[in-house]
């Protein structure tokens, strides 16, 4: 029996209005502060692509800000609830696993997530925080998943290839699980997130953390759905890498440690979601490293942006010497 006073210390719902559950799209969250901006742009990239649908965001915290919890409630409207989930501090991970820079112990916290709500749904769609959503997910929340676990999508081919080197498993069938629709029924029957808890702690280091971990107890209890759901991304500074994703792309996933958020990357779709949401009059934040200050000035420079140039090659002699 899960018990969710182990790691959640309080819960809060915040609608305007009541929605039969039945007519309600369930999407799950989590998150730390530096988050929960790009989380907020990630809501709101769901909700201005679907007007038709009625929402309940169940949003995972870590820790995040009184300032970004206010932003986040500003997202409740008619048609989206926002229930919140306030972690303690019993979550804890063999930091040993954590092997990529820039995860955190929160990108393990979606093991707890069908736990935690399956009294409440049948069915929810995870998603990270560095996804935007380019066009309607009904197609996607409807998929019949009462067979399996969970609605999952093939990562690409050079993250395949290593795989093999990796684990005993079908490489072919591993997964990206930055998207996850998840059966939380099945999900209980298996027991998975005592297994996922035990196995990312049991002393080994999985390349890809959770998602390693997700994938091994995940074998043959998964369908595959089409990349549209879950289509990489790796930005560059000009974020060209956009003008070329397809068409029919529903759910645009920014993989690697270049995020799209960030002043030093010229991300017109991160740029157009983050006007319309509740941190639009705010700065982004400036850069995770110098050298992106340093690089993003020689982008300036080329693209004849001058006083831009100047501004962040300042900016990165302060870092320098700071």
């Amino acid at each position: 029996m899960f018990n969710s006073e182990k790691y959640i210390s309080k819960i809060e719902r915040f609608a305007l209005t009541n929605t039969e559950d039945n007519e309600i799209v369930h999407i799950a969250l989590a998150f730390d502060d530096k988050y929960a901006m790009p989380a907020g742009v990630t809501i709101t990239s769901v909700i201005e692509n679907n007007d038709s649908l009625h929402f309940c965001f169940h949003l995972l915290v870590d820790n995040v800000s009184i300032a970004n919890i206010a932003k986040l409630k500003e997202l409740v409207q008619y048609n989206v609830s926002i229930k919140i989930y306030y972690l303690n501090g019993n979550f804890d991970i063999n930091p040993d696993t954590l092997v990529l820079g820039y995860l955190s112990a929160v990108s393990c916290v979606r093991f707890i997530l069908p736990a935690l709500l399956h009294s409440q749904v049948k069915k929810i769609l995870y998603l990270d925080s560095d996804i935007l959503c380019l066009k309607s997910i009904s197609e996607l929340y409807n998929t019949d998943i009462s067979n399996c676990v969970a609605g999952v999508i093939p990562d690409d081919k050079p993250m395949q290839n290593e795989i093999k080197t990796l684990y005993s498993i079908d490489a072919e069938k591993y997964f990206n699980s930055g998207v996850l629709l998840i059966n939380t029924e099945k999900w209980m029957e298996n027991d998975l997130t005592n297994k996922c808890i035990k196995k990312v702690n049991d002393g080994n280091i999985y390349r890809f953390a959770d998602q390693d971990v997700l994938n091994i107890l995940l074998e043959n209890k998964t369908i595959l759905l089409p990349i549209k759901y879950n289509t990489k991304i790796h930005i560059t500074i000009p974020c060209s890498e956009e003008k070329k994703i397809a068409k029919y792309t529903v759910l645009l996933h920014y993989v690697t440690g270049y995020k799209p958020w960030y002043q030093t990357f010229n991300s017109l779709l991160f740029k157009k979601y983050y006007q319309l949401s509740p941190w639009k009059d705010l700065e982004r934040p400036l850069a995770l490293k110098k050298s992106w200050l340093r690089n993003y000035a020689k982008y300036c420079f080329k693209e004849k942006h001058y006083m831009s140039a100047i501004k962040f090659y300042y900016l990165y002699l302060l870092r320098k010497v700071n």
